[in-house]
């Protein structure tokens, strides 16, 4: 359910949270006022408005804890493109360095991050994960590990060269791994169920009266959506446009110059 949800799009992740929220306080007044079973409610009027801040307080950690994996998990994601982003740097400065011998690395390693920036960053924004193509890699690899490079270049160079590359590839690695996680369903769920609690607590501390009731309810469901909905679009920070891409635009910038 959260992934299909988590799935629809930037609009959908941000409208679905207030319509359904939103009923739910409507359901809510109607039942304690409109209903059939309008006198039992009406024989419970005189719980205090302090009552729901228990169940306010449980939400709002909740929805803290959850808010900080996301956030978490967005600053690595971050930190993975800047390390993938600072490999292949390293690599151009290395085939910069070695001159002509090394132009097929330097190529491999320019057709890489353009791979990376037209091909999968589309696909992630598109759909918030890819599959593993690893033909622009492999191809950088082979670049490296080339017997003409590997005799024109001092040991050091390709030692160098080779850390970048591991750098470039675990880089990479990590950040598909997090473009395709979201936190654990429970933890929604969680934060879900404690919010319509919260609902439900500050409607039976107005029972009497049904426009102070309403506008409670609007008030809170508007902040419970918002909170969601913001929370949701971190769940998925490369389609959400959050996680920047600009460290290998500027990589394939400084090889140009």
């Amino acid at each position: 359910m959260f992934n299909l949800w988590l799935s629809s799009g930037t609009l959908g992740i941000v409208l679905i949270p207030f319509i359904v929220l939103y009923l739910i306080a409507v359901l809510i007044v109607w039942l304690t006022h409109k209903s059939p079973v309008r006198l039992y409610f009406a024989s419970c009027v005189g719980i205090t408005g302090p009552f729901f801040t228990s169940v306010a307080i449980l939400f709002a950690l909740f929805a803290a804890f959850l808010a900080n994996d996301v956030q978490r998990r967005n600053a690595a994601a971050q930190a993975a493109v800047f390390r993938e982003a600072e490999g292949v740097r390293t690599i151009l400065r290395l085939c910069e360095a070695l001159g002509e011998a090394a132009e097929p690395a330097k190529r491999a390693a320019l057709g890489y991050a353009r791979f990376v920036l037209s091909e999968e960053l589309p696909a992630l924004r598109q759909r918030g994960s890819v599959a593993d193509n690893l033909g622009a890699l492999r191809s950088l690899a082979f670049a490296l590990l080339a017997p003409s490079l590997a005799a024109s270049a001092p040991p050091a160079v390709q030692t160098a060269m080779l850390q970048g590359l591991t750098t470039v590839r675990e880089a990479r690695l990590e950040r598909l791994s997090l473009a395709g996680d979201i936190s654990a369903p429970l933890n929604w769920l969680a934060v879900i169920a404690l919010g319509v609690l919260t609902q439900i607590a500050v409607a039976v501390v107005q029972l009497d009266k049904i426009r102070p009731q309403a506008l409670a309810l609007f008030v809170f469901t508007t902040a419970f959506a918002t909170t969601v909905a913001l929370i949701g679009l971190g769940e998925r920070p490369f389609s959400g446009r959050i996680i920047d891409f600009t460290p290998l635009g500027e990589a394939i910038a400084s090889a140009s110059s």
